[in-house]
């Protein structure tokens, strides 16, 4: 039966979803086997994981369209997240009072609407839990590009790479660019082949996930050889991901790198930032353990290299370094940020950012804090002065006494 004011009650899967992911504390005791039953069987993985989302979205409930004061003359269109990741934007643009009107691409009726109420440009922090959304997004933002002549921050080459370690792999070595030495097999029996004289270790990475989801380091022979096989068979399950998503069918192997030091070095518009990643166990990726300090200029250098040849104006790169000097590029993610009040360039326990000084091609270090809404804030001023509408903002003063500082990505 209908509710009192009309509507339509929500399905059963939907509302047992809500109960869910209204409570994590049954989530962190319940066992594996039983949350992939649950998810099979009776709640799909990506309806739960919706409605954890959305409950956890301080700004679910925000205008479609902003009503506030504006302080420039444009509005830019801020793309929906099935992970909620928008809020940051509409966030950051509240901060600026610059206007906004919120987007979904996933509607059957997506283009329709963009074309009858355009934006001047478009934020966008794509969904990429699920490979269909990572596919979604990557077909209408090339459509709304090359097509309908759009405009979408960060840029369209930047979001294509965007989660993809195969394709990230193919910029790098397009563009010349060190990186562990990497190889790609779509053939099952050219992988084993491979896998037969190959020298170990080799490093075993999905095509999408972060955090080590599902990296592998293998240092045995017939052990790399049954993981081929299970890969091209059926595909191995991501820890944390929907039980139906499996990356099957290409194979992305590494030469082990045993780097002591890692560094992850950020851009965003003219604002650089980076901090050194400390390793747990086998991986810096997803350890939570970070030393801060001035980022070392010659990887300030390469990130402005890597950054200028791409055309990215947000970037954040992951960078080995080998014991004998060496500096590897390990990842690029177009998208990535830190929870307030936390920040990503600490010097002597001051935060700030680093700049390029064009006249000197140095780099110096400006106090204040700039990482307001996981960087979203640097992003629309970004996107703003990319279409000739620069908005002045200072930076923050560092307020007295101790801060904490965090990895949120």
């Amino acid at each position: 039966m209908p509710d009192p004011d009309g509507r339509q009650p929500a399905p059963v899967q939907t509302r047992l979803a809500r109960f869910l992911a209204g409570r994590s504390g049954l989530g962190r005791l319940a066992p594996d086997c039983l949350k992939r039953l649950v998810f099979r069987c009776v709640v799909p993985w990506e309806r739960y994981k919706r409605q954890q989302w959305l409950a956890a979205n301080p700004l679910a409930d925000a205008d479609e369209v902003s009503t506030y004061p504006a302080k420039v003359d444009v509005r830019l269109g801020i793309v929906r997240d099935v992970a909620q990741r928008h809020a940051h934007y509409i966030a950051a643009c509240r901060d600026l009072g610059v206007p906004y009107r919120l987007v979904d691409l996933a509607g059957p009726d997506w283009m329709d609407r963009l074309r009858a109420d355009p934006c001047d440009a478009y934020l966008v922090w794509p969904s990429v839990a699920l490979t269909v959304w990572k596919q979604m997004f990557d077909e209408r933002l090339r459509v709304m590009v090359e097509q309908l002549g759009l405009a979408v921050y960060p840029s369209l080459a930047a979001l294509w790479i965007y989660q993809s370690k195969r394709r990230m792999h193919y910029w790098l070595a397009a563009n010349d660019v060190p990186q562990p030495r990497t190889w790609v097999f779509y053939d099952r029996d050219e992988a084993l082949a491979f896998a037969e004289t190959a020298d170990l270790p080799l490093v075993y990475k999905p095509d999408l996930g972060g955090a080590a989801r599902g990296v592998r380091i293998f240092r045995s022979r017939s052990a790399l050889k049954r993981h081929i096989r299970r890969v091209f068979r059926r595909g191995p399950r991501l820890p944390g991901w929907d039980p139906r998503e499996r990356q099957w069918g290409t194979v992305f192997l590494q030469a082990y790198v045993d780097a002591p030091g890692e560094w992850r070095m950020i851009r965003v518009g003219d604002s650089y930032f980076g901090y050194e990643k400390r390793k747990q166990g086998e991986f810096h990726s997803g350890s939570h353990l970070w030393n801060y300090g001035r980022p070392p200029d010659r990887l300030l250098d390469l990130l402005k290299h890597v950054t200028d040849r791409g055309r990215f104006s947000s970037l954040n790169m992951d960078v080995f370094v080998t014991a004998d000097g060496e500096v590897l590029v390990n990842e690029l993610q177009a998208v990535f940020g830190m929870g307030g009040p936390y920040e990503m360039c600490v010097v002597d326990d001051v935060p700030g950012r680093m700049v390029h000084d064009g006249a000197s091609e140095g780099w110096r270090f400006q106090q204040g804090r700039f990482c307001h809404n996981y960087l979203c804030n640097l992003r629309v001023e970004s996107v703003l002065k990319q279409i000739g509408v620069p908005l002045e903002v200072s930076p923050e003063p560092v307020p007295p006494g101790p801060l904490d500082y965090c990895e949120i990505y």
